[in-house]
């Protein structure tokens, strides 16, 4: 049993109660006397009739189907009304707002978003000049700064007694060092790499602060560390493999030369090298300067001010582009609306006479009456942009920190976070007398349109280009785009909302019906209160 038919069923019996006649023993005379009392047949007709004045319960098989279908049809064709109303609200709201104003605030979208990230100036993306230029004017490459470095010194000092000691071992072979003979202490992630490393500029750190640490100096034969030079260690151990093909050659040879002789030497020392020991000490040392560069970066006030004012100014877009957005398609909605009107009713006078000026003054300010009204859904609509603006530019600078986005993934980003932040904000702020059953439906039909305007974005890039390619159409594409693309994506939103709907429509025919018949009880009921 419902709610309702439970409280129906309990406020019936509440009454019944009151109503009882009799609340003492009845005794032989109570009852005979009843019995001998004249009976007002006036007042029971008029209570009969009273209720076939509210309802005829004769009622067939036949007619019960035919109004069950009449209701399903006028409560489908308010459905479809309301889809013709949806759709031209949906294809202006679009047209205006993502694929209109938002094309215009997507214009100062750049590809990596609005903060420079490590991961995006190490493939050359840049989100300010400063920073390009800082990367510009670095300086070239010093090796006496690197080398004569006093940290650098130290742990050669170090490096050279454990070598004497028979301790120092060659971190690319394995094999302990030859205590009779030099040494070289190698940058296993080269200083020159380092020095021309974006993320390092960027962090503003020291190169020779960043290369010379335990961790990325280690000792090896000289002849390794002066073969690989200034090679990263993926490239050097690449040349190294290519030239040491070169044994074979050398060797089945009859006899050498003084030269040969030499360069097979070279090349079996370079043979030695474990390109596995090699990889696993560069992989170990790339990883702490990475560590130590993300988190100088990243914990930076410089980072952190970039972010807080970009959020605010991509805030500030994203609410004026909702809070416009609805003004101008409120606008246009308003003025579509008296057209309709003029079509269907006139002006209600000729256009001669000298009354049409002040007609269409009237309906002018209807139309400002209307958008003036609209200023509280303004202003929620800047809020709420302004969120979730707020919030996309924080999604992009993580995502960035990462993978490097397009320009068109940065304004995905903006729309669908704004999708998605209406969606929770339904779910967790449900406006009065809805039920969380309907929240979750609201909120699925909020996170298909922000999917449906994210396909929307994508293939506007391809329209604009088709639209592009023909010569007469060219110079009106960005219009052509818009409104093609808007009015697709307008429908296309429509279409799904209204299938979503349709989903549930058995339900809402059902809750509708029983609405009404929860009305014809509380009829029933007031007829027990009616004094004849």
């Amino acid at each position: 049993m419902s709610s309702s038919s439970l409280e129906r069923f309990q406020k019936r019996q509440k009454l019944k109660n009151s109503l009882t006649i009799f609340n003492h023993d009845i005794g032989d005379s109570e009852v005979n006397e009843f019995l001998n009392s004249n009976c007002d047949h006036e007042k029971v007709s008029n209570v009969y009739k009273k209720t076939e004045e509210f309802y005829d319960i004769n009622v067939s098989h036949e007619e019960a189907e035919e109004f069950l279908i009449r209701f399903k049809q006028e409560f489908n064709q308010a459905r479809f009304d309301q889809l013709i109303s949806d759709c031209k609200r949906d294809v202006i709201h679009s047209i205006v707002t993502p694929f209109g104003i938002g094309h215009i605030v997507a214009v100062y979208d750049k590809a990596g978003g609005n903060v420079d990230t490590i991961q995006n100036v190490r493939n050359g993306t840049y989100a300010t000049d400063n920073e390009r230029n800082a990367y510009d004017n670095r300086g070239d490459y010093n090796s006496d700064e690197y080398h004569k470095d006093s940290t650098f010194i130290d742990i050669n000092k170090t490096n050279s007694l454990d070598r004497k000691e028979g301790k120092a071992t060659d971190y690319m072979t394995g094999d302990k060092l030859d205590s009779s003979q030099s040494h070289d202490l190698d940058h296993i992630k080269s200083a020159k790499e380092i020095h021309d490393d974006a993320g390092r500029v960027l962090a503003e750190i020291d190169g020779s602060t960043l290369a010379n640490t335990n961790t990325n100096l280690a000792p090896t034969s000289a002849g390794h560390n002066r073969t690989k030079k200034a090679d990263s260690m993926k490239d050097f151990l690449a040349k190294k493999n290519e030239r040491i093909k070169k044994i074979d050659e050398l060797k089945n040879k009859d006899s050498l030369s003084a030269q040969e002789q030499n360069e097979l030497r070279k090349l079996e020392e370079l043979s030695k090298i474990d390109d596995k020991k090699a990889m696993d000490a560069d992989e170990k040392a790339r990883k702490e300067i990475d560590k130590e560069i993300n988190k100088t970066y990243y914990t930076s006030g410089k980072f952190t001010k970039n972010t807080a004012i970009t959020s605010i100014k991509e805030g500030a877009k994203m609410g004026m582009q909702q809070a416009l957005g609805l003004i101008i398609a409120e606008f246009f909605t308003a003025v579509f609306d008296e057209i309709i009107d003029i079509y269907k009713n006139g002006y209600s006078t000729n256009f001669e006479d000298d009354r049409f000026f002040s007609v269409l003054k009237e309906r002018l300010k209807k139309i400002a009456v209307r958008i003036k009204a609209k200023w509280k859904d303004a202003a929620m609509a800047f809020k709420d942009g302004f969120i979730s603006g707020f919030i996309s530019n924080l999604v992009t600078v993580v995502i960035n920190a990462f993978v490097t986005t397009g320009k068109r993934v940065v304004r995905i980003i903006r729309e669908g976070i704004f999708s998605l932040y209406k969606a929770v904000k339904v779910l967790i702020f449900p406006p009065e007398n809805m039920t969380y059953e309907e929240a979750l439906h609201e909120a699925k039909k909020l996170l298909a349109t922000g999917l449906i305007i994210s396909l929307g974005v994508i293939v506007e890039q391809y329209i604009d280009a088709l639209i592009k390619s023909t010569t007469v159409l060219e110079p009106f594409s960005d219009t052509l785009t818009t409104v093609f693309v808007g009015a697709i994506t307008g429908l296309a939103v429509t279409m799904t909302l209204y299938y979503i709907d349709k989903k549930k429509n058995d339900k809402d025919v059902i809750k509708m019906l029983m609405t009404q018949t929860d009305a014809s009880f509380n009829n029933i009921d007031a007829l027990l209160y009616v004094k004849v």
